[in-house]
């Protein structure tokens, strides 16, 4: 994604897709899959997926996906 510029770490970036797919799952509407991803994972549909697919480390996603915002 074009929009991530900080450190780019594959595995990272793959958990947090994983988020997106599993949320997609969840809720099956092709808004929520790509608007998930929207700005580099940083929008309020990834923070409601993170929180409703009830993570118990959903803070460390966050982080996470904080780093590679940049």
């Amino acid at each position: 994604d074009t929009s991530c510029k900080g450190v780019y770490d594959r595995a990272l970036f793959n958990d947090l897709e994983h988020v997106c797919d599993d949320c997609y799952n969840l809720y099956r509407t092709s808004y929520v899959a790509s608007a998930c991803r929207n700005n580099c994972f940083e929008n309020e549909v990834f923070d409601v997926c993170v929180y409703e697919l009830y993570f118990p480390d959903h803070e460390e996603y966050l982080r996470s996906r904080d780093g590679l915002k940049g």
